[in-house]
């Protein structure tokens, strides 16, 4: 790819000026609010040398604008994002992933819920390109984390067209959809990964696209066992506000173990799949606990079970992943907009 030729995007001839080219891009609507990377031929072109798909090839049609996600725009994002080049196929695979159906990626643009889509991912590529899934992993400080997670939320903008207040109806909004990607620490998991739990190869690279509502800290202290642990779980996951529990049918609830309480429930016996069905069982509350208008929707569902609502329909829909620092206080329950299942693309 050499020739400026290729790209059809439209050109704006601006003095060589970072402040003029953000002012542009800003009353244009097309930055999240913050300073962008100046998006010049040179730098698109230089960000797509890290894929052979041509400029013009399509990878999706976004929601719920159904713009064309190009290689070239994809690009042109990314650059504004201040991605890497090698960071491209990343966000490829995550677009792809974003646009297949069950994602429901339409909802979760133009829904008044706080709900935006959250990058997870898994093999070797999160240590080729330095994603941090240690300390801090859902946070600012890290490149690679901040700059997908934020090409992924101006392609959604730029491309899909979800313009806060006319199309984004979130009602308060989610300071998530500026930027949240985050790797597993599959280095320090005692269970099989999640990609490796949804089929691939442990050698595998991939991306999971979540439909996350926010995150909420589970403090459980130094449990003395693993049982006292996943009972701390299952109590700091019950919030009957979240998504989870008003539209369980479909959903993922994501809980996400630092190292130490993923370490204290392998060495007393918890397999992966034994804790889905602990908090199946145990991270559900009493239907009196909803107001009165509210509990025909879980009469009718068939959610509720000896007078109670699971967070869930099943144990399986619950998902586990392995996270952070070595502060062995601390785990983070990620309810999942209620109407959304995740979904995993290999990168590449």
């Amino acid at each position: 790819m050499t020739s400026s030729q290729k790209l059809v995007s439209t050109r704006v001839e601006l003095n060589d000026s970072f402040d003029e080219v953000n002012e542009y891009l800003y009353s244009h609507g097309h930055t999240d609010g913050l300073p962008v990377v100046p998006p010049t031929e040179d730098r698109v072109l230089a960000m797509m040398a890290n894929t052979n798909r041509e400029p013009q090839d399509i990878v999706a049609a976004v929601p719920p604008a159904r713009g064309e996600a190009t290689i070239e725009k994809i690009a042109i994002n990314a650059v504004m994002a201040g991605c890497q080049p090698e960071y491209m196929p990343v966000l490829i695979a995550a677009i792809e992933a974003a646009c297949e159906e069950k994602v429901n990626l339409h909802g979760i643009q133009a829904t008044t819920n706080p709900v935006g889509a959250t990058l997870l991912i898994n093999g070797p590529i999160r240590n080729e390109l330095d994603i941090n899934c240690r300390a801090g992993a859902f946070g600012p400080g890290w490149k690679a984390n901040s700059s997908i997670g934020r090409a992924m939320r101006l392609v959604l903008l730029n491309i899909g067209g979800a313009t806060p207040g006319p199309v984004d109806k979130a009602t308060q909004g989610y300071p998530g959809k500026f930027s949240f990607c985050f790797g597993e620490l599959e280095e320090d998991n005692p269970w099989e990964p999640l990609h490796v739990e949804r089929g691939f190869a442990l050698e595998d690279s991939t991306v999971t696209v979540i439909g996350a509502q926010g995150t909420s800290n589970i403090l459980a202290g130094t449990p003395e066992s693993g049982h006292s642990l996943i009972k701390a779980l299952a109590l700091g996951m019950i919030n009957t506000g979240c998504n989870n529990f008003v539209m369980g049918q479909e959903g993922e609830p994501l809980l996400a173990l630092c190292p130490s309480h993923a370490g204290i429930l392998a060495r007393d016996g918890y397999t992966k799949q034994q804790i889905k069905e602990y908090l199946f069982q145990e991270a559900r509350v009493p239907l009196d606990w909803f107001p009165d208008y509210s509990k025909d929707r879980y009469t009718t569902s068939g959610r509720v079970i000896n007078g109670s609502v699971p967070l869930a329909s099943s144990p399986e829909q619950f998902m586990i992943v392995v996270v952070g620092g070595e502060g062995g206080l601390h785990s983070v329950f990620i309810p999942t907009f209620g109407d959304t299942w995740s979904v995993t693309r290999r990168i590449g």
